[in-house]
């Protein structure tokens, strides 16, 4: 996607699509390196930025409820404890996209650990433009888990799949949205399928928010998917080991060059080892002559006592190693 690869912060690799199914989506793999298509947003939050958080209420990347399966150890906590609290942050592109592309691929994951309302959590948001370069076709669609057919279970992590779901409209929308239809409490929710019924509306920006209304709301969010990327909130980065160069010059340990002493003994060596005759007997009665054996030693087998020798199997060829430039 064109307008949300602009800022040079995504990185397009489709693994977003990946993650859709229906329902809760199956267990994603653990991440124990960056993945491809995969942005990792920081404390700082970037490339997010404040929309509109106010009074009581706080976000923050932080590890207090660990992350989904697949989405490492953080998240995004949101916490309103007020009824008219907000925890809300919004990544703006340029130019827009086209919102066909978000059906496939708009997905979240979210927890919530306490709640004055049991069965509600973060939505999911998308400022969408209507009519183009004219004036009045700015809204808000809304994805709200309560308000779809998904598990609002309190102290497990869920994957929704906001872009197959109803979304609401803060807005009319000629031929989509009526003007008594602008709250989702208000027979307002519809497949996001159907907003395409306006011709060239276009998503300009995505929002993790926590509004009014949701006091004592302590929750999180994670692994928040667009057409170009997946956002994982992470307190650090994972960090990329590289492969060793195959072509680079292996060290070699620097080996010492002079002989290395013995200790010396007080006769030089010349006691045989501690005999008492001298030591060129080797401490044999016979005076050392026959190697302490009855024919002095020197018998041997018939054959010399060696085998003949075997030829060496030949080598098998390897493949030529690819050059180095």
């Amino acid at each position: 996607m064109a307008a949300l690869a602009a800022t040079g912060a995504l990185i397009v690799g489709g693994s977003a699509v990946a993650m859709v199914g229906s329902g809760n989506a199956d267990p994603l793999l653990p991440v124990p390196a960056p993945v491809v298509g995969t942005t990792y947003v920081l404390p700082d939050l970037a490339p997010f930025t404040d929309n509109g958080t106010r009074e009581g209420g706080v976000r923050e990347v932080t590890d207090a409820f660990g992350g989904p399966t697949g989405g490492g150890d953080a998240a995004l906590r949101l916490t309103t404890p007020g009824s008219n609290d907000k925890a809300s942050i919004i990544y703006r592109s340029g130019t827009g996209s086209p919102l066909a592309e978000w059906i496939p691929t708009a997905a979240y994951s979210a927890y919530q650990d306490s709640a004055d309302n049991p069965i509600q959590f973060p939505s999911l948001q998308l400022e969408v433009d209507f009519n183009g370069p004219a004036e009045g076709g700015f809204s808000t669609l809304t994805y709200e888990p309560v308000y779809n057919d998904v598990s609002t279970a309190p102290k497990e992590w869920h994957h929704y799949q906001a872009g197959l779901g109803d979304w609401c409209s803060t807005r009319a929308i000629p031929g989509v949205i009526e003007a008594n239809q602008t709250r989702c409490d208000n027979a307002g929710d519809k497949p996001l399928s159907a907003y395409l019924a306006s011709s060239g509306i276009v998503v300009t920006g995505v929002v993790i928010n926590q509004g009014s209304g949701n006091a004592g709301l302590d929750a999180a969010v994670d692994l928040v998917s667009t057409p170009s990327t997946t956002y994982d909130f992470e307190l650090t980065e994972p960090v990329v080991i590289p492969d060793p160069d195959p072509c680079e010059e292996p060290s070699v340990p620097t080996l010492p060059t002079e002989e290395p002493s013995h200790p010396s003994h007080p006769d030089e060596g010349q006691n045989g080892g501690g005999h008492e005759d001298g030591g060129n007997n080797a401490g044999h009665e016979d005076g050392g002559n026959d190697g302490g054996h009855e024919d002095g030693g020197q018998e041997q087998p018939e054959d010399g006592g060696h085998e003949e020798p075997q030829p060496e199997p030949e080598p098998e060829p390897q493949p030529e190693p690819e050059p180095c430039s």
